[in-house]
């Protein structure tokens, strides 16, 4: 059996993972100006618990890898506080680290993952020795400070230079923007719509469905210290439309989807066996990462089958194949849990039950532990890297991008003996190219076509808008909305998927009625 010290000196492994969450406690605020942490504070206080926990100086940081911020990845989460310029630079500033390496990441749930396995080469080929891997949200701080008529200045700039990967993945159809199902919550609406209809679920047995996979997530979220909010949920209690619990896009209401206002934040620290040794990590917090695998798909409306991702079933498959293992070796699970569809479309080709009898989060999920952004799964991996420690034990962790369109699984392990199975200095990871997934046609204008999805947006400030994916008798897939109040309204009363509808151009968007009308 293979033992810590027999393990090559270039074995990447995690040695150390800390998380901070701060709450918001709005009647206990002064009166006068308080002072609100930025993200780049919660994140410095993350890593900052992360190097006590493998208890060495920040001096032996040569690389931090920040995860984007929701602020800097799109416009409807802009900071009117203003940011860093430097992300990495702001961390090792606050931390009193001088790295040689700075990275701030791209955007997605996949980041932490993704970012996660680069650092692990990097650091097996000798390119890198010590990483931390961090990231946070003030968000929640953000809307309170906004919303009370406080001010902030969050604004850090550096010249220090940087590796800022801006770059944005487009897995988004240009028809899907101008549809208005760029918004996750409504292109999520449109795949679990289809997924009820493919499960044989009426509405009210398809709320009830959400409801029941999702309160045990709650639950979990409860008894967790670093969750943003403390409160576990019935099933029965999801499934009932409050004023607490309002509807969002449908099925949606507020407690079945990810919750961004959160001040989160969490750390990683990244390092080889041979340097752990040098700086006397102890051997009982070393975890290794056996298995790991990532792809992105077509856009939403290219699918064949929207309610699935082949994508997402080629990196779980590759993953588990790669650990030679099933979920029922997994000692720990966390699914993404961005949406209810997200849960079912991951379990169903790990053949997970969704029934409450296995725990499949190890945080309490997004909706209910907190969705940190593009960060959640730093989380995910910080709270497996301290259960694992100690036993030899394994944990399964997926991510997710966009609409069910970027993955990413790994799976960790506190055994020594596993620490071999990828060839970290050598071997390419395995990642599925979307190109390489059949994608459907989608046209611009159509006139007819078929209804394969839908959702209805609730807009508390103007009418409802009903949106759709439709197909025309040739194949091609079409977007199309509506606000015709006698449209929406019947969509709501029952699924229109199926029905034939005629589609024209009013003000330059396509605009759909029921074929009957």
């Amino acid at each position: 059996m293979t033992k810590h010290q027999d393990l090559p000196d270039n074995t990447p492994i995690i040695i150390a993972a800390a998380q901070h969450v701060e709450r918001l406690q709005p009647q206990s605020q002064p009166l006068s100006q308080p002072a609100f942490s930025a993200p780049m504070d919660l994140a410095a206080i993350a890593s900052a618990l992360a190097l006590k926990d493998a208890g060495i100086s920040a001096q032996e940081v040569d690389t931090i890898a920040v995860i984007r911020l929701f602020s800097d990845a799109s416009a409807v989460w802009a900071s009117p506080f203003g940011g860093s310029n430097n992300p990495p630079e702001s961390v090792a500033r606050r931390i009193g680290a001088t790295p040689s390496h700075r990275i701030y990441s791209n955007s997605g749930g996949t980041e932490p993952l993704r970012i996660m396995a680069e650092l692990l080469q990097d650091i097996a080929r000798g390119e890198k020795t010590t990483a931390l891997l961090t990231g946070a949200e003030a968000i929640a701080n953000q809307r309170f400070a906004t919303r009370n008529g406080y001010e902030a200045d969050w604004h850090e700039e550096f010249d220090t230079p940087f590796d800022n990967r801006k770059h944005m993945e487009m897995f988004v159809a240009k028809q899907e923007i101008e549809c208005g199902v760029a918004l996750p919550v409504r292109a999520y609406g449109l795949i679990e719509n289809a997924q009820a209809r493919r499960l044989g679920h009426s509405r009210e047995q398809h709320i009830k469905y959400m409801a029941e996979l999702m309160a045990p997530f709650s639950t979990v979220a409860a008894a967790n210290p670093y969750s943003q909010w403390a409160h576990s949920y019935t099933a029965q209690s999801l499934a009932e439309i409050t004023q607490d619990n309002y509807a969002i896009s449908l099925p949606y209401s507020k407690r079945f989807v990810a919750q961004d206002a959160v001040n989160q934040s969490a750390a990683l620290l990244l390092t080889s066996a041979g340097n752990a040794r040098r700086l006397g990590v102890n051997p009982r917090q070393w975890i290794f990462v056996e298995a790991f695998a990532q792809g992105a798909d077509q856009a939403l409306s290219q699918r064949a089958d929207i309610t699935r991702s082949v994508a997402m079933e080629q990196v779980l498959k590759a993953t588990m194949n790669m650990a030679t293992a099933t979920c029922a070796d997994m000692d720990l699970i966390d699914i993404y849990s961005c949406f209810p569809c997200a849960v079912h479309a991951a379990c169903e080709p790990l053949g997970l039950a969704t029934d409450g009898s296995r725990a499949l989060t190890v945080t309490g999920g997004l909706p209910y532990f907190g969705g940190p952004g593009n960060s959640y799964c730093t989380h995910a991996l910080a709270e497996v890297a301290v259960q694992l420690r100690g036993q030899a034990s394994r944990a399964l962790i997926t991510g997710n991008g966009g609409f069910l369109s970027k993955h990413a699984a790994a799976v960790l392990t506190s055994d020594a003996a596993r620490a071999g199975n990828i060839r970290w200095d050598s071997d390419e990871l395995f990642t599925v190219d979307a190109n390489s997934i059949a994608a459907r046609p989608l046209i611009d204008h159509a006139q007819r076509g078929d209804i394969v999805s839908y959702t209805v947006v609730t807009r508390r400030d103007k009418e409802d808008m009903g949106i759709i994916l439709g197909e025309t008798p040739n194949g091609e897939r079409f977007l199309a909305s509506t606000t015709a109040l006698a449209t929406t309204r019947a969509m709501v009363d029952n699924s229109p998927i199926g029905r034939a509808v005629n589609v024209k151009i009013m003000d330059e968007r396509p605009v759909f009625s029921f074929h009957s009308e």
